[in-house]
């Protein structure tokens, strides 16, 4: 063994002992702190995971303490799952930070895998003219983002692995920019944030609540492109949004 690898091998030794001898610390402070009983002993699990917390526990830590834009730093290199390593961008959201409307989408599609944006295709643009109908645009009070922050191969739908690996980036998000009400654009959206598997059309109806937040659900504008009778069932969900917003309406629009 060489002098180099003798250090390693120290190194890594000290390593070891340095981080076994911190969480004996932690146990023991757990332990002060309670007073353990035989006929009745914790979690012993609970507390394993409480002092080791896994990948997923430390990311949801970490972003506790993280602004937008620092999320959107950890969006554009996560690896948690799969459509991580198949994009060209990631695409974190954008808009205002204190916006009064959040928009909550699938997942990026071409364009906006090819920019980083959300929105921004031919589906995107057609959503613009939705928002301008009710007085609002994505320039200044509307914040734009996906259950998804990658696009999935062939604008599939999100497997739950995916969706699930994402929901905490969204979570912080909405925590932050505190808005007034959320949009769900299309089932997969409203399925994944509202934690449903209900239908499209029963969801329209009701207003949800993610903490305590107003959500409304309608039509993805891509499917509205391919059939236009659902304009109509699109215009009431814009006018029932509008009201909770307290918005101005485009009476010309439908």
């Amino acid at each position: 063994m060489t002098q180099s690898d003798c250090e390693q091998k120290r190194k890594a030794v000290e390593f070891a002992l340095t981080a076994t001898y911190n969480l004996a610390n932690e146990v023991q402070h757990y332990i002060d702190e309670h007073s353990l009983k035989e006929d009745n002993p914790p979690d012993f699990l609970a507390i394993a995971q409480q002092l080791v917390p896994g990948e997923q526990q430390q990311m949801e830590h970490s972003l506790e303490r993280s602004s937008l834009g620092q999320i959107a730093e950890i969006i554009t290199t996560c690896v948690q799952c799969p459509l991580g390593k198949l994009r060209q961008h990631a695409v974190p959201g954008e808009g205002a930070a204190d916006a009064s409307l959040m928009v909550v989408g699938e997942g990026p599609g071409r364009d906006e895998d090819a920019t980083g944006r959300p929105f921004v295709g031919r589906a995107g643009k057609y959503f613009d003219t939705w928002l301008s109908a009710i007085g609002i645009s994505r320039e200044y009070n509307v914040f734009i983002t996906n259950i998804v922050k990658c696009r999935p191969p062939q604008n599939r739908n999100p497997y739950p692995e995916e969706a699930h690996a994402c929901l905490p980036y969204l979570k912080r998000q909405i925590a932050l920019v505190k808005p007034d009400a959320i949009l769900c654009l299309g089932k997969v959206a409203a399925n994944y944030l509202l934690e449903t598997k209900a239908a499209l059309h029963a969801m329209r109806t009701t207003i949800h609540r993610v903490s305590n937040i107003p959500v409304l659900v309608t039509y993805h504008p891509a499917a509205v492109l391919r059939n236009s009778d659902l304009r109509a069932p699109v215009w009431e969900d814009l006018k029932r949004l509008a009201a909770i917003l307290n918005l101005p309406l485009d009476q010309g629009r439908s």
